[in-house]
């Protein structure tokens, strides 16, 4: 099995979780509705975040998301403090000018089945 690797720089401050719970509802004629996650991983979540800096301080962060191609799951810490896997996709470099430049991209969460 591949070693997943850690994204290990900062965001911006102030980054907002999307944070969803998958669950299955049966709701019955009396009004009463039953109520059960769905799956194991039943929490999923987003991170939006934005990256900038000079440039030569953007670009790693860059190959390392061009790297794992919005497949490769990757270990992070979120804002929460939190260890994590996760994917990252929507990634959105900017040149603000010749030597600063900046990237947004998406977080989410990713499971992967543990060795038997």
């Amino acid at each position: 099995m591949a070693v997943l690797e850690t994204f290990n720089w900062s965001p911006q401050n102030g980054p907002t979780a999307d944070i969803q719970h998958r669950n299955t509802e049966v709701q019955y004629g009396d009004g009463y509705a039953q109520v059960a996650g769905d799956g194991i991983n039943t929490e999923s979540q987003k991170w939006p975040l934005t990256f900038i800096g000079m440039k030569e301080d953007i670009m790693p962060i860059l190959a390392f998301l061009r790297a794992h191609a919005g497949v490769r799951a990757f270990k992070w810490v979120n804002p929460l403090g939190e260890l994590g896997l996760y994917r990252a996709s929507d990634i959105k470099p900017t040149m603000i000018d010749f030597a600063r430049m900046s990237v947004t991209v998406t977080f989410a969460s990713a499971y992967r089945a543990e060795p038997t």
